[in-house]
């Protein structure tokens, strides 16, 4: 009785093994560091919805905080956890620096608990994804200065072919094509040579809106 009283510990024990090595859930989605020899910015989208930026520079600090709507957090959090940069280099370091050469290391987090870090400076080559991340990223820190954008100012309407739309790094894009149906835009870089497809609604996240006519 002894016997198999202590063989049904050992077996509830190793069931149990796995499910307590299984990683805490994360406390946010994705965290962006960028520093240089003047100091350091920290962006953090909290689970919770909060967006968190904290900037330490000469020895004075500053730090705001702002809440994201639900939809705003989901995107945000979605897009963040995506195969498309997930499945994306994680060193795109230039090997040039300079004191004032800005690097950047972005964590993101999926709801699991698996991690992805990814390196970048303001030399890198960035690929199509993590450009786009990188203006998502700019994105998300605007809004301490400016709301998003309402999706109204990202209809098929509003954006014939022609549209130049800029995106929140600075890159400008042209609307080659809209499929209203579908929801989706091709874009093509005014003056980079590739084309890219994105949903219409996601636009207003990694877009200034397009100028009224």
């Amino acid at each position: 009785m002894k016997a198999r009283a202590l063989a049904g510990v050992l077996l509830a024990l190793c069931a149990a093994g796995p499910a307590a090595a299984r990683p805490a859930p994360p406390t946010f989605c994705v965290e962006w560091v960028e520093q240089s020899r003047e100091g350091y910015e920290r962006l953090t989208l909290f689970a919770d919805r909060t967006v968190a930026w904290k900037r330490n520079r000469g020895g004075s600090q500053q730090m705001k905080r702002q809440r994201l709507t639900t939809e705003e957090a989901a995107f945000y959090c979605d897009y963040f956890r995506g195969d498309g940069i997930w499945s994306g280099p994680d060193d795109l370091r230039s090997g040039l620096t300079g004191d004032f050469v800005k690097q950047s290391i972005v964590t993101l987090a999926r709801a699991d608990g698996t991690r992805k870090s990814i390196r970048f400076d303001e030399l890198s080559a960035m690929t199509p994804e993590s450009a786009a991340l990188r203006s998502s990223l700019e994105g998300l820190k605007g809004i301490f200065t400016a709301p998003l954008a309402p999706a109204s100012r990202f209809t098929a309407e509003n954006l014939p072919p022609g549209t130049i739309l800029k995106r929140f790094d600075g890159v400008l894009f042209r609307v080659k094509r809209i499929e209203a149906i579908k929801g989706v835009v091709e874009l093509e870089g005014v003056n980079e040579p590739y084309s890219e497809f994105r949903k219409i609604e996601e636009l207003r996240y990694l877009f200034a809106p397009p100028e009224r006519p």
